[in-house]
């Protein structure tokens, strides 16, 4: 039989029935038992092997189960490809050290947040950041972005060279406001002006600077803070030396005390935004208390030094002489020691799709080698530009946050119940020379600020500093475990009371004392220890409402803010909190200038009267704090909720995209929710 009749006969036969498929039956036998020798699909009851590209996550139900989910699977490829590594901003420490995801990771401490699809191999990861150190277990607020140059991200040592570049502009700035505090009367004599003139020298820029406070805060989001400081500097460098040769000319020195205070509204409104800019929530607290007593006591305490150094034949010109040498620190620490502060990490969250890599990585991974350092040099001063600010939003509801916050209900309680108190201090204390140049010298005057200056600072350090040590001393004293660690309605209220208290013993006794020693315009026995110690009395008063100012407005902010905007929420905290240091800085400039001439007899205003006009301004002035603190206080014992609610209102809030209608992924009004 030939090859031909062997395929006739093989296409005659049937085909071979197909084997029937058993059923899947469960078998204690190994798998090399029942698996075929050929290269085969696994069993059904067996998992796939997972893909390179898989990841595993895990989902937290409401009830607290916990379900483990993967990917849709794919055969496996015959060479699967390398890995790819997401270099995440919070798995690399060294370009961070404020955040210690990567120690979080090791330690248990980072969660991961990951939206998987059954459609899809892409998810989406959201990694919440953690400190560092002790603060391994802080969630970081706010949360930073990927990005190397968000403040929040950058080096320990750029943070506080920044930092302390600014304070040096505070320090500078609060000499320069009291200069003429401890020598009006020789500025007066030497011009041939009245006291009131001279008063002017302080209360003009003053004045100057509250309207320079506000409008600094509206262009700042529009160009960043970075501009305005250099700007600031520039015209506190021409007004301080200016200063120190204006000794024939009134007008001269006039126009110089312009320039000064029109860079004092920046410096005093912008710094607490720009601590807020750099540190996280965590960090604040303390930055906060350094600039609290670095601005008490660069204000109040240069009276003294300044009394003596004005008593040779320059006078007070030697004052600005000295603070023109400062000069050399001062600006290159804020040319090249301050970069811009503001960050719009509105949308800059940090996540980061599965699959792709972070737009900073390369960057981050970079960091700081020895054999870079020229080139890190290099690279920070180019980026230290006079501009560089990149506003994300600057629209109509922006640009109005500002004023409006100026006008919020808790605004406006904070100035008026610490009007007199801080008013008063600056106007008593500038009436001084007035009073006693009769008598005493321009060095004697001076030595009359140590009262302010030391209650004044002492006061600031421990209302600043107490949250600090209110958990230790409860640990170790068991008995004032009973003590409120937060501000309630209660303990703002016996606050209100207890800086009320101070201020009308200071102010009272000081207005009755001072008018016993006066008889026909003349200074007769006077105490001066009796005097500086009421006039710190005064000051201690003042920096009781300073120090209760800010956790008011946090209180505030939080109760009116959605918490899934904190950015927004730290911008409205600084805004009401500029908004009460400029009406403050206002009206005291008006005092400055208006308390002198209502104490003076002649039209000159170098001689004062029997004294009744100054004792009756001082008890006026008490009966009418006493008024005010009664109500603020039942205001906020008894509506205090309120009182955060209206300022949402007036803020408007939900027109900005915090709360309300205009939020993303939240509907209604900010007031239905918790």
């Amino acid at each position: 039989m030939d090859n031909r009749d062997i395929v006739g006969l093989s296409m005659a036969l049937p085909p071979p029935p197909l084997p029937t498929k058993e059923p899947f039956r469960p078998s204690s036998t190994s798998p090399q038992e029942t698996m075929p020798s050929t290269s085969t699909p696994p069993a059904p009851n067996r998992p796939l092997p997972p893909t390179p590209n898989s990841r595993k996550s895990t989902t937290h139900s409401r009830s607290g189960s916990v379900s483990s989910t993967f990917s849709s699977p794919s055969p496996p490829p015959a060479q699967p490809p390398p890995l790819k590594l997401q270099a995440s901003l919070s798995t690399i420490s060294e370009t961070r050290p404020e955040t210690a995801s990567s120690l979080g990771k090791k330690s248990g401490h980072s969660r991961l947040h990951t939206q998987s699809s059954w459609t899809s191999l892409a998810s989406t990861t959201r990694t919440i950041k953690y400190g560092q150190g002790k603060h391994s277990g802080v969630e970081l607020s706010p949360q930073p972005s990927d990005d190397p140059e968000d403040p929040l991200n950058w080096h320990r040592w750029r943070k506080e060279i920044s930092f302390y570049a600014l304070l040096l502009m505070v320090a500078l700035t609060g000499v320069m406001k009291t200069a003429f505090i401890s020598v009006n009367a020789q500025a007066a004599d030497g011009y041939r002006v009245s006291y009131t003139a001279a008063a002017a020298l302080t209360g003009v820029p003053l004045i100057l600077s509250a309207f320079t406070g506000l409008v600094s805060l509206i262009i700042s989001k529009i160009c960043g803070k970075r501009p305005l400081y250099l700007i600031s500097l520039v015209l506190l460098f021409i007004g301080t030396v200016w200063n120190t040769s204006v000794r024939t000319s009134y007008s001269q020195c006039v126009a110089a005390r312009v320039f000064q205070g029109l860079g004092w509204g920046v410096i005093d409104t912008l710094v607490q935004s720009s601590i807020y800019d750099i540190f996280f929530e965590h960090e604040r607290n303390l930055r906060l208390s350094i600039y609290t007593i670095i601005v008490v006591t660069t204000t109040w305490g240069p009276p003294l030094l300044g009394g003596i150094t004005s008593r040779g034949h320059t006078g007070f010109e030697l004052q600005f002489t000295v603070l023109s040498c400062f000069f050399v620190l001062a600006v290159p620490a804020i040319a090249l020691g301050v970069p811009e502060t503001a960050y719009d990490r509105t949308d800059t969250l940090p996540r980061i799709d599965e699959g792709s890599e972070s737009p900073y990585k390369e960057s981050m991974c970079q960091g700081i080698r020895r054999d870079r350092i020229l080139d890190a040099i290099n690279d920070y001063i180019v980026k230290m530009k006079p501009y560089s600010y990149t506003s994300g939003s600057a629209d109509s509801v922006t640009l109005l946050e500002a004023p409006r916050a100026f006008i919020a209900p808790t605004t406006a309680i904070l100035f008026f119940t610490s009007l007199f108190p801080y008013s008063s201090l600056w106007a008593l204390s500038s009436t001084l020379s007035l009073l006693f140049h009769s008598v005493y010298t321009t060095t004697t005057i001076g030595v009359l600020m140590t009262g302010p200056w030391l209650l004044a600072t002492a006061t600031a350090t421990v209302l600043t500093l107490l949250p600090f040590f209110i958990p230790r001393l409860q640990s170790r004293f068991p008995v004032l475990s009973s003590l409120p660690t937060q501000f309630n309605n209660k303990v703002i209220a016996v606050a209100i009371t207890a800086g009320s208290f101070l201020f009308f013993i200071g102010i009272l006794t000081f207005g009755l004392h001072t008018n016993v020693g006066i008889d026909n315009g003349k200074i007769l026995s006077m105490n001066l220890p009796a005097i500086s110690f009421v006039l710190g009395l005064l000051a201690a008063g003042a920096y009781v409402f300073d120090a209760i100012s800010r956790p008011l407005i946090r209180l505030s902010t939080a109760s009116t803010s959605s918490p899934d905007n904190q950015t927004t929420a730290t911008r409205h905290e600084n805004d009401m909190a500029a908004g009460v240091a400029c009406w403050r800085t206002l009206f005291a400039g008006i005092l400055v200038i208006a308390v002198p001439s209502g104490i003076s007899s002649s039209s000159s205003g170098a001689a004062l009267s029997s004294g009744h006009g100054l004792r009756d301004m001082c008890i006026g002035f008490a009966v009418v704090q006493t008024v005010i603190a009664a109500i603020v206080a039942g205001v906020w014992w008894f509506y205090g909720e309120q009182v955060r609610r209206w300022d949402g209102v007036v803020i408007k809030l939900e027109d900005s995209g915090t709360s309300g209608k205009g939020s993303k992924g939240r509907e209604g009004s900010f007031f239905d929710t918790d």
